[in-house]
């Protein structure tokens, strides 16, 4: 059996475990990132950065934390686009201010709706290489984990002084969180949007996205279904007042765990299940999880 040792060893190679180990490398930690491959759920052709979720307005916690954590980080791998107008209907809009107020948000009311004006978006083609690039990555699949050694398919054991997971959904199991599994699609269109717009659903760059399939309580790999596509249609032509063209789909399963995105487990820690927020709030959790590290 082949043997290979680390300080911190990062188990997952999607935009926490990446963000994460970039944000470590250059603090000057031994890293060795562990995955099958890069990105899973991360591979989502764009990526929302928004403080303002769902269609009631709810205000990310730690929202203000995490969007400078966001714009001081990303620009430095990527073109992060600026600005998401979320067409919220007249009735609805002294909640959505209510629920705005005292917060540090930059924001703006037009007659189409609330403009976020920090919030942003990324598509994530060149994002997770450029992140990955001189870090030290061994692209295996993991068969266990027993305290601070991972043991791999092909016979090799991982040992780390530190162990920190931080994938998603297909490897979870590992280190047995719990927490849900949303399967969902996104659908890529011959338009592109230069500007993102978002209320049920949304759109991005070449991407129409948004979710209505319920929660799962176990991974299995997910396939757009056609019903999925009618659902996003139709939620385009209540935003944009017609159906885009659509040119093929993407698929995959979010994991999610209640906003208790940073735990101790027995090897060291879980920076894991932020679901849908997963590109808002990795910078963040990164810094964070630097600072236990010392």
């Amino acid at each position: 059996m082949s043997r290979l040792d680390a300080e911190i060893v990062i188990l997952g190679a999607g935009i926490a475990g990446l963000t994460l180990a970039r944000v470590l490398h250059d603090a000057g930690h031994q890293v060795l990132v562990v995955a099958e491959r890069l990105g899973e759920a991360s591979t989502v052709p764009v990526a929302l950065l928004n403080p303002v979720r769902g269609k009631r307005g709810r205000v990310a916690p730690e929202a203000e934390e995490a969007l400078q954590a966001l714009w001081d980080f990303y620009p430095r791998f990527t073109e992060v686009h600026r600005g998401i107008l979320r067409p919220v209907p007249e009735e609805d809009r002294a909640d959505w201010q209510e629920k705005l107020y005292r917060r540090d948000i930059p924001h703006g009311w037009t007659e189409e709706g609330l403009h976020l004006e920090n919030a942003g978006w990324l598509e994530t083609i060149n994002l997770l290489p450029r992140l990955a690039q001189g870090l030290r990555l061994e692209y295996r699949k993991i068969a266990s984990l027993t305290g601070k050694s991972l043991y791999t398919e092909d016979g090799a054991e991982i040992s780390a002084e530190c162990l920190i997971y931080a994938g998603g959904a297909s490897g979870a199991h590992l280190v047995g969180l719990g927490g849900r599994f949303t399967p969902g699609s996104v659908l890529i269109t011959r338009e592109r949007f230069e500007g993102a717009k978002s209320y049920g659903v949304y759109v991005a760059g070449n991407s129409l996205g948004g979710s209505y399939l319920p929660h799962l309580p176990t991974y299995s790999p997910h396939q757009t279904q056609d019903s999925e596509v009618e659902w996003l249609l139709s939620g385009a032509k209540k935003l944009l007042g017609y159906r885009p063209e659509v040119v093929s789909s993407w698929a995959g399963v979010r994991y999610r765990l209640d906003q208790n995105y940073l735990r101790e487990i027995p090897a060291g820690w879980a920076l894991t299940g932020f679901g849908s927020a997963a590109f808002f709030y990795a910078p963040l959790y990164a810094l964070r999880l630097l600072e236990r590290l010392g």
